[in-house]
């Protein structure tokens, strides 16, 4: 992959808490607020008993500072990580966390990251660089699994861990503290408006369905930690339904015309969704072949 693809760089990328309720942090990019894709959000929540952490970032480094952010609030033991997902940027790091930590996974995610993770590991090389850490990621999947949800209590603080369906991978997850009402959902929403769903591994009606019953579960006052960039709220998931109801429409459109294939790109455009920085690379390169690959 070109340079140019790569989403950001993580050589210099520095994470900083931000706390959003009592004892629930997010640990965002410093450059959050200046772009609309940057690097992976992650989180933690501090009960009375321990501490449980929301992904583990795409290397060593950006584990630690993860971890490190954490230190600086509280000293009581990291008890539990969870990984929304199996791609790289949300798990590479799992390695770096004490052995005592219990790691959590949708079994779908387990199976990935057992069966697949060399592959894996060379496609976020390619992704991202030689000079971005991953070569010392190794595989650590999870102690526990989820297949629906679960209920953690940290002394305290409530966290609900639950699988509402495809949306980027068999294995997302979303994160809940039910105090709070606040929701970390990992890639189940990329970014931010003007970013719009990656369909990597496409079945966008399905994705679709998920993002329809997360916007349901949901309220106006939720506070949302997505997979990268600013917190969002309910009304922002519109933005994402919108965008592959739309895609999803001009691509059964395109296929009963059966148009020329140079003409397949210019009548999916979609140019009102142009403002997203990825908007040239993930919409024409991915998401189109990816609807238009579905039966």
């Amino acid at each position: 992959m070109q340079q140019k693809n790569r989403p950001f760089e993580l050589a210099h990328v520095q994470m900083r808490a931000v706390e959003l309720g009592d004892g629930v942090h997010a640990v965002m990019a410093t450059d959050v607020d200046e772009t609309d894709h940057t690097a992976t959000n992650a989180g933690f929540v501090v009960g009375s008993s321990g501490v449980l952490v929301i992904e583990s970032l795409t290397n060593g480094r950006l584990a630690s500072q993860v971890m490190g952010e954490v230190r600086k609030v509280t000293p009581l033991p990291i008890r539990f990580l969870v990984n929304t997902s199996y791609h790289g940027d949300h798990c590479f790091g799992n390695f770096a966390f004490p052995s005592q930590t219990v790691i959590i996974h949708h079994t779908a995610t387990k199976r990935v990251i057992d069966e697949r993770f060399e592959k894996d590991r060379a496609f976020m090389i390619d992704l991202l660089g030689t000079n971005a850490g991953i070569e010392e990621a190794v595989a650590r999947s999870a102690d526990i699994t989820v297949s629906s949800s679960c209920s953690l209590d940290l002394g305290g603080k409530h966290v609900d861990i639950e699988h509402i369906g495809f949306c980027q991978t068999d294995g997302d997850l979303i994160v809940r503290m039910r105090e709070d009402n606040i929701l970390f959902v990992g890639n189940m929403l990329q970014a931010p408006p003007p970013a719009f769903p990656w369909l990597l591994d496409g079945r966008a009606e399905e994705a679709l369905i998920t993002y329809r019953r997360l916007y349901d579960i949901v309220d106006d006052d939720t506070l949302i930690v997505p997979g990268h960039g600013r917190t969002m709220r309910r009304a922002d998931i519109i933005h994402s339904i919108s965008y592959i109801e739309k895609l999803c429409g001009l691509a059964r459109d395109v296929r009963s015309r059966e148009l020329p294939t140079d003409q397949v790109n210019e009548a999916l455009a979609m140019k009102e969704y142009s403002d997203y920085s990825m908007y040239e690379f993930i919409h024409f390169q991915v998401n189109i072949p990816a609807v238009l690959n579905t039966k």
